[in-house]
């Protein structure tokens, strides 16, 4: 078994981007600690295809201001075995923000991210092998959202062009 989550991804030849991402941001060494940590970590593919959909170079990644940030989204500061996910869970990251766990006919999904190799152990934790990139939610761009309305009727409502509907609508009590 290796001694630490960053051995594991260092001995696989799938997560050199990572292993490369995760000493620029400075954080091999602190995963290297005793943990316990469950760390969600993207291949190479993943990575590419990320950067790819970002119009991004794999040197503007690494210089990222957001790097450590967006690494630590894909550790938890607890080890997860497979066997211990559920539909619905969320786990904490680093970060602070949770990740969602979906389970649908026996594949894992960690916000949309198809677990692809779990339970890699890890003498201070697990890696599970994932298909894409974890981005975590930019809180400032999610404040400057339009609020959406809660409901069918509410739209109706604030609509000028549906008066008719929105009289039908509440004559029927709906």
């Amino acid at each position: 078994m290796p001694a630490t989550v960053v051995d594991v991804t260092v001995n696989s030849p799938n997560h050199t981007a990572l292993v490369a991402a995760l000493t620029e941001a400075g954080l091999a060494r602190p995963l290297t600690g005793e943990g316990p940590f469950t760390v969600f970590a993207p291949t190479d593919t993943a990575i590419a295809s990320a950067l790819q959909a970002l119009n991004i170079s794999v040197e503007e990644f690494l210089a990222s201001p957001d790097l450590a940030t967006v690494l630590q989204y894909h550790v938890v500061a607890a080890e997860a075995m497979s066997s211990d996910l559920s539909d619905g869970m969320e786990l904490t990251t680093l970060v602070g923000e949770a990740l969602v766990v979906s389970v649908n006919n026996g594949t894992v999904m960690i916000n949309g991210a198809t677990v692809t190799m779990a339970d890699l152990e890890a003498g201070n934790g697990v890696v599970h092998v994932i298909d894409a990139v974890l981005l975590p939610v930019d809180r400032d761009e999610q404040d400057n959202q339009e609020e959406l309305p809660a409901t069918v009727v509410d739209i109706i409502a604030n609509s000028p062009n549906h008066t008719t509907l929105e009289v039908a609508v509440s004559q029927a009590n709906l």
